[in-house]
């Protein structure tokens, strides 16, 4: 299910981020609309120990994801997209969240995971609640974007 991020996965990108809300709700303010193939090399060059991956389905493509090793020693997963439209909704970004765990766990050796959430993102906490995440209702910290406030919250998953 899981296969690493190569450049040729980048046209993926490209057709699964339409649009400038979706840029910010999957990637934060680390890139700008619409993601070019340069901002990804930047961003990759940037930061070359964090892991990215593509999961598939039957030979489709259909999300991805990054595996952050925060200085803490805790990986994070981060830059989470069910991008293909119609393959949402099918449970697929549990099984997806589930392999990240697992990566994580065969990466690290560690006994949590963490990341983060917009409290606005109703489905993505109901998927990492049902992966085994713990929802923390307390702000973890606060993003305001072009005047508008995203209050982000801390998961937890514990094996």
């Amino acid at each position: 299910m899981l296969k690493p991020y190569t450049s040729d996965d980048f046209k993926l990108l490209e057709k699964w981020v339409t649009s400038e809300d979706l840029l910010l709700q999957f990637a934060g303010t680390d890139f700008s609309y619409p993601m070019t193939t340069q901002q990804m090399i930047t961003y990759q060059s940037s930061y070359p120990e964090r892991r990215f991956y593509v999961a598939y389905e039957n030979e489709t493509p259909f999300a991805f994801g990054e595996i952050i090793l925060q200085d803490s020693g805790t990986p994070k997963l981060a830059r989470i997209l069910v991008g293909e439209p119609l393959l949402r909704g099918k449970g697929l970004g549990g099984k997806f969240i589930k392999s990240l765990l697992a990566e994580s766990a065969r990466l690290y050796k560690t006994k949590t995971v963490e990341l983060l959430v917009w409290d606005q993102n109703i489905a993505a906490i109901k998927c990492y609640e049902r992966a085994g995440f713990v929802y923390s209702p307390e702000i973890y910290t606060v993003l305001i974007w072009k005047d508008k406030k995203y209050n982000i919250h801390k998961m937890t998953y514990f094996f």
